[in-house]
Formats: C-alpha cells, structure tokens, sequence
C-alpha cells in the first residue's frame, strides 16, 4: 500500500502542467509618435501577467522591435510600440518561469 502511494506522489509530480493560454488578440490604435501604434486590452490576460511583444519586421532596428508592459490585477493592460502598417506583432504573457504561445497581430 505504501508503494501505491509513493508511485501516486511521484505521478502528480511528474505530470505535466497545463499551457499558458495566450493572451486575448488587443485592440490597435494609432500611437502618439509617428511609426508607432497603442496596443490595448482589457481584461485580456491574466492577472499582472508580465506581456511582451514582438515585432517580426526584420527592418526595424532590434532595440525596437521588443516591448513589454505588465498587466494589472485585472489582467488589463496597455502599450505603445514601434510598427507600421502590414507589421506583423507577436504578443504572449509569462507568469513564473511559464510563456504562453503568442497571439499574432497584422497592424493595418
């Protein structure tokens, strides 16, 4: 019986954890500064998730082509980042040591 139990204890520490989901597709809007877009989503990921975004555009220098914010206890959040229309943007959230797959957005 003891064996069962410690095979039982040694399964549930094995046993994979669920994915992050990704976060919720945000709305785009036109940024303050030129050649920049405000990405906004309300209650979109999960609570002060940290949210980073990637653009894909290889042309943009490498200092602008990463941002991240953190959402806030709601799982709200908001960001202004480089990119220009057909920019593709690849959002994710990370909690712990866990990323999610990305959301893909086209800036039109």
């Amino acid at each position: 019986m003891r064996a069962i139990a410690c095979l039982g204890l040694l399964a549930a520490c094995t046993s994979p954890t669920l994915p992050l989901p990704p976060p919720a597709a945000p709305s785009v809007t036109a940024g303050a500064e030129p050649d920049t877009v405000r990405l906004a989503s309300t209650r979109g990921a999960l609570p002060n998730a940290l949210v980073l975004v990637l653009n894909q555009a290889e042309g943009v220098p490498r200092d602008r082509r990463v941002f991240g914010t953190i959402a806030d206890a709601e799982g709200s959040w908001e960001l202004e980042v480089h990119a220009k229309p057909g920019h593709v943007l690849d959002v994710s959230q990370e909690t712990g040591s866990v990323r999610s797959p990305p959301v893909t957005v086209v800036v039109k």
